[in-house]
C-alpha cells in the first residue's frame, strides 16, 4: 500500500514540475506563516514576564497592537499560500485531464467500445474533480501545518523539553490511528468513484434508449434500479465521511489527554517554583497550538488517501494499451484492398460476424456491399481503417499489410459517412472545416453545393455561423447526412466509404448526390453500402454478403442472373 502512495506522490510531483512558480511561492508563504505563528507563541513568555511580573504596565497598551500585527501577517501569508497552492493543484489537475484526454484518443476503437462510456467519462471528469479539492486542500495543509508543527515544537522544546515530551505521549496513537483510517478512506473512496461511474453509465444508457423506455411499461423498474444504485452511492459516501472525520475526532481526544497531562504536571512545577507562569503559558500555548495543525495534518493524510483512491481508477486509463500501427507511410491505393482469409468476432463468446472473407476492393472503382441486416457489411468496412483488427486472416493495402502501416497516414486516406453522422456542438462552418482547416469559403460552399446542403444552410438565420444544438436547433437526419457528405466532398480523400449515407435523403436529392459521386469515382476508391439498390446499380463491383460470408460478386446485371439473394433484395428494395 505504501508503494502505491509513493507512486501517487511521484506522479503528482512529476506534474508539479510544470508549475514551479506557484509551488515556490506557496512554500515561501507557508514558511512565513509558520514563522509568524511560532514568533507569536514564543513571545508570550517575555511579554508576560516583562509586563506583568516585572510590572512594566506602561507597555501593556502595545500588546493588543502586537497581537493585531501578528494575526494580520499570519492571515495575509495564509491567504497568499492558499492562493498559490490552489493555482498549483488546479494546474496539476488540468494537466492530468489533458493527458487523460490525449490517452483516450490513442486507445483502440474496439477498447473504447468495450469500455462502458459512463465509466470512462467518470474517470476523466468525476475522478479528477474529486482529486482537485482534496489535492489542493491536502497539499497546502500538509506543507503549511507540518512547518507550523516543527516551529512550535522548537518553541516548546526551548521552553521545557521534558514537559514537551510528556505532552506528546499521545502522538503514536494519533499516527497509527490516522494511518489505519487513511487506508479505510482510500478503499471507500475508490468504491465511491466506481459507483459514480456506474451512475453516469446508467444515466447515459437510459437517455440513449429513452424512446424504447417511453414506449414500454418499464419506467417503474428502471426507477427502482436507479434508486438502488443511488442508495449504494449514498452509503459509500457516508463511509468516506465517517473515516475522514474520525481522524479529526481521534486527534481531539488525544489533544484533551495531552493537554490534561501537561496542565497537571505543569501546575505542580509552578506551585513548587520550578517553572515561571510566563514560561508555562508559552509552553501550554505552543503544545495546544501543535495539536491543532496535527489534527489538520491527520485529516489531510486521510484526504490524500481519498485522492489516491480516485487516482487508482485514473491510473487504470493511463495503463490501457494504446493502439499500435507500423512505420510505413500509407499512400493512396494503386491496386486496392485485399482481404485474405479474414474472419472477425466481437467477442470470443459470440459467433463470427465475418467468416473466411477473401475479397479484392479495386482502387479507383466503385464497390458496393449489399446483403440483409446483420450480414457483416458495416463490420467489414470498419476493418479497413483498422477500427477493428481481424480475428483471423490479413488485410492488405496494395501489397502491404495494414498492421505495418502508420495509423495516422492510413486513416488519413479515408472519408466516411455513416447512416447516423456525428456532428459537434459547433457552428456548421466549424463542423465542415474540421477535415480541412485551410479550406477557403468558396471551397466550403462548393462542397455544400455538391452535397445539396447549401440551400438549407443559407436559409438558416445565421447561415454557416449557426451553432448546432443551440437555441433548440435540431437538424433532420437527411440534413445531417448532407453535412457529413459535404465534409467528404470538401476533403476529397482517396478512399470514400458511404454506409447508408443517403438513407434519410429524398430520391431527388439522392440522384443529385449520386451525380456528384460519379465525378469522383475515376480518381477515388468508393465503397458504398445501401439498402436502396437503385443507388448501387452503377457500381463497378457488387459484393453480396449473408451471415458473414460472401455469397456472390459481380456487376448488377450479372448478379440478377446468378444470385437469387441479390435478385430478392433488388425486387424488395428497388424503387
Amino acid at each position: 500500500m505504501e508503494n502505491e502512495t509513493l507512486r501517487f506522490i511521484k506522479y503528482i510531483l512529476k506534474y508539479a514540475q510544470g508549475f514551479l512558480k506557484p509551488l515556490f511561492l506557496g512554500l515561501i508563504f507557508s514558511v512565513l506563516s509558520s514563522f509568524v505563528t511560532g514568533l507569536g507563541t514564543w513571545s508570550i513568555k517575555p511579554i508576560f514576564n516583562f509586563v506583568f511580573l516585572e510590572k512594566h504596565y506602561e507597555y501593556f497598551k502595545y500588546v493588543p497592537l502586537y497581537l493585531v500585527l501578528i494575526f494580520t501577517l499570519n492571515g495575509l501569508f495564509s491567504l497568499f499560500q492558499a492562493y498559490f497552492m490552489k493555482s498549483l493543484s488546479t494546474g496539476i489537475i488540468n494537466s492530468i485531464r489533458l493527458d487523460l484526454f490525449k490517452k483516450c484518443l490513442t486507445l483502440p476503437y474496439a477498447k473504447l467500445q468495450r469500455e462502458r462510456s459512463g465509466q470512462t467519462v467518470s474517470k476523466v471528469i468525476n475522478d479528477t474533480s474529486q482529486i482537485e479539492p482534496i489535492l489542493g486542500e491536502s497539499s497546502q495543509t500538509l506543507i503549511k501545518e507540518t512547518l507550523t508543527v516543527l516551529v512550535l515544537l522548537g518553541v516548546a522544546f526551548y521552553q521545557r523539553w521534558d514537559l514537551t515530551l510528556l505532552a506528546l505521549i499521545t502522538l503514536p496513537a494519533i499516527v497509527l490511528g490516522t494511518k489505519y483510517l487513511g487506508t479505510k478512506t482510500r478503499r471507500a473512496r475508490r468504491l465511491t468513484q466506481a459507483s459514480t461511474g456506474e451512475l453516469t453509465h446508467r444515466m447515459s444508457e437510459i437517455l440513449q434508449g429513452i424512446k424504447e423506455i417511453k414506449l414500454a411499461s418499464s419506467k417503474e423498474i428502471l426507477i427502482k434500479f436507479f434508486a438502488k444504485e443511488l442508495e449504494k452511492f449514498y452509503k459509500l459516501s457516508l463511509k468516506v465521511t465517517k473515516y475522514r472525520e474520525s481522524s479529526k475526532s481521534l486527534v481531539d481526544l488525544m489533544t484533551g489527554i495531552g493537554g490534561a497531562i501537561l496542565i497537571g504536571y505543569g501546575g505542580v512545577l509552578i506551585i513548587r517554583g520550578d517553572l515561571s507562569p510566563g514560561a508555562f503559558l508559552s509552553l501550554l500555548t505552543a503544545i495546544l497550538l501543535i495539536f491543532n495543525p496535527i489534527r489538520k495534518i491527520a485529516r489531510a493524510y486521510t484526504g490524500l488517501k481519498e485522492a489516491q483512491g480516485a487516482w487508482i481508477r485514473i491510473e487504470e486509463v493511463f495503463n490501457l494499451e494504446e493502439e499500435k500501427g507500423g512505420y510505413i507511410k500509407a499512400t493512396s491505393p494503386q491496386e486496392g484492398f485485399f482481404l485474405k482469409g479474414v474472419s472477425f468476432c466481437y467477442d470470443d463468446s459470440l459467433p463470427k460476424v465475418l467468416d473466411n472473407i477473401n475479397l479484392k476492393i479495386p482502387a479507383r472503382k466503385m464497390t458496393a456491399l449489399v446483403g440483409p441486416s446483420g450480414a457483416g457489411k458495416s463490420t467489414l468496412i470498419s476493418l479497413l481503417p483498422r477500427f477493428y483488427d481481424p480475428t483471423e486472416g490479413e488485410i492488405y493495402l496494395d501489397n502491404k499489410p495494414l498492421k505495418e502501416l502508420d495509423l495516422e497516414s492510413l486513416r488519413g486516406l479515408f472519408g466516411m459517412v455513416w447512416q447516423e453522422p456525428f456532428l459537434f456542438n459547433l457552428s456548421i462552418w466549424d463542423n465542415l472545416i474540421l477535415v480541412k482547416p485551410t479550406a477557403s469559403a468558396e471551397e466550403v460552399r462548393e462542397a455544400c453545393r455538391f452535397s445539396q446542403a447549401l440551400d438549407f444552410i443559407e436559409a438558416l438565420p445565421k447561415g454557416f455561423g449557426t451553432i448546432l444544438g443551440e437555441e433548440g436547433l435540431t437538424l433532420s437526419g437527411g440534413q445531417k447526412q448532407r453535412l457529413a457528405l459535404a465534409r467528404v466532398f470538401l476533403r476529397r480523400p482517396p478512399v470514400i466509404i458511404l454506409d447508408e449515407a443517403t438513407s434519410q435523403i429524398d430520391s431527388l436529392t439522392e440522384r443529385a448526390i449520386e451525380s456528384a459521386l460519379d465525378t469522383l469515382r475515376k480518381d477515388h476508391t468508393l465503397i458504398v453500402i445501401a439498402h436502396r439498390l437503385s443507388t448501387i446499380i452503377k457500381a463497378d463491383k457488387i459484393i453480396v454478403l449473408d451471415k458473414g460470408k460472401i455469397v456472390s460478386e459481380g456487376t448488377h446485371t450479372e448478379l440478377l442472373g446468378l444470385c437469387p439473394l441479390y435478385r430478392e433484395l433488388y425486387h424488395t428494395f428497388v424503387r
